[in-house]
């Protein structure tokens, strides 16, 4: 069986969100941040989130999670193959997600939390958000083609959403019109709220 390594926030998000939309049976083993379990890091070494295992297979990049499941538990209509007319820009905003937009703000999350207080507003931290705005910006471009990213509702839109959610709680959220309303759509499926869930 799929197990998820989560910690709700994390991009473990990512993983299952996908995981309740595509409705694949998995376990999903709580973490804590700072804290992880032996288990964790033996799937997943680098320590960051998120971490899968799957009989025998042990991953831990979140897009890469995300194409292995869509493959190991597919097909899916939340994926896209070379030949649809969607495929490049499914291909593109999956990687976008994570490579463009969620990666510029680990420096802002590693400042806003362990820099001495002195230097929590730097030169990085100006740079990440005009980084991430600009990236926003770009998004708000391809989503005037359509509601979502590459055609209806997929893979990709999990991805982006995931980093306009991170954004969102590290104070970024002033987004233009059509990204809220994109955004607004994403936290509204039900599989976003499991997956954003805190625990009880």
């Amino acid at each position: 069986m799929l197990t998820i390594f989560h910690a709700p926030g994390t991009r473990s998000s990512r993983v299952v969100w996908l995981a309740e939309e595509m409705g694949v049976a998995y376990d999903a083993r709580p973490e804590t941040l700072g804290k992880p379990s032996a288990d964790f890091l033996a799937a997943n070494p680098v320590g960051a989130f998120p971490a899968i295992t799957d009989d025998g297979v042990a991953m831990g990049e979140s897009v890469a999670i995300m194409q292995y499941m869509l493959e190991r538990y597919g097909p899916s209509p939340l994926a896209r193959r070379y030949g649809d007319p969607d495929y490049a820009d499914y291909l593109e905003f999956l990687v976008f997600g994570e490579g463009s937009m969620a990666a510029f703000l680990n420096p802002m999350i590693l400042t806003r939390f362990m820099a001495p207080d002195d230097q929590k507003e730097n030169f990085t931290m100006g740079a990440v958000r005009r980084l991430f705005s600009g990236r926003v910006e770009a998004l708000g471009k391809q989503l005037a083609q359509g509601d979502h990213v590459a055609g209806d509702f997929s893979a990709a839109d999990i991805s982006v959403g995931y980093a306009l959610t991170l954004g969102e709680n590290l104070g970024l959220g002033d987004f233009p019109p059509a990204v809220a309303a994109y955004h607004a759509r994403l936290k509204n499926r039900p599989a976003y709220q499991k997956a954003f869930a805190r625990p009880a």
